[in-house]
């Protein structure tokens, strides 16, 4: 069984599908962005205005090098696509959930946390994610293996496409019931 990686803009849920996912299938979870902030010992804000965005891709690629198992869940940070590495390292070790968004939901997400966000914390606007999003759907498209449109959805809904998602790549039999 191959890694699970969940690719997205901030705000679509990955690391929060990632866990459900994780947790129901007894499998161990990373986050990409959690490991960094852990093995720095400094917020992400703090790490890219400090040592700059450079910096912190090589953190995101490292972390993608050296610490991913077969059969784990991987939420992958945001920009980490953008690296051609990074691209590779995901393509040859497992398979991609594209959790995709419009500019309009993932504003409306990060509503409460833009702040904590350094590209997003002083220019919050659904322009400025549309933007980012033209930039880095490319490289999200490239990596999925299966997208899951979030608009308008619930966690329960998300987590059950997900999971459905990784049973069927899995060939494990299921049943999702959906009301």
């Amino acid at each position: 069984m191959g890694t699970l990686y969940i690719v997205g803009y901030s705000g679509v849920g990955k690391s929060m599908i990632g866990r459900l996912i994780a947790s129901r299938k007894e499998l161990k979870f990373l986050d990409t962005n959690k490991v960094i902030v852990e093995k720095e010992n400094k917020s992400i804000d703090d790490i890219v205005i400090e040592k700059g965005e450079g910096y912190f891709a090589s953190l995101e690629k490292d972390v993608l090098k050296n610490n991913i198992t077969p059969g784990m869940i991987v939420s992958v940070g945001a920009n980490a696509p953008k690296d051609e590495e990074v691209r590779k390292i995901i393509k040859r070790s497992g398979k991609v959930i594209y959790l995709r968004a419009t500019a309009e939901s993932i504003y409306k997400n990060l509503i409460e946390t833009h702040k904590k966000r350094p590209y997003l914390k002083n220019n919050f606007t659904v322009l400025t994610i549309e933007n980012k999003l033209k930039e880095m759907r490319p490289f999200y498209e490239e990596l999925a293996n299966y997208i899951v449109d979030i608009d308008n959805k619930n966690v329960d809904t998300l987590f059950k496409e997900a999971l459905a998602i990784y049973n069927y790549d899995n060939k494990i039999k299921y049943h999702i019931y959906i009301k």
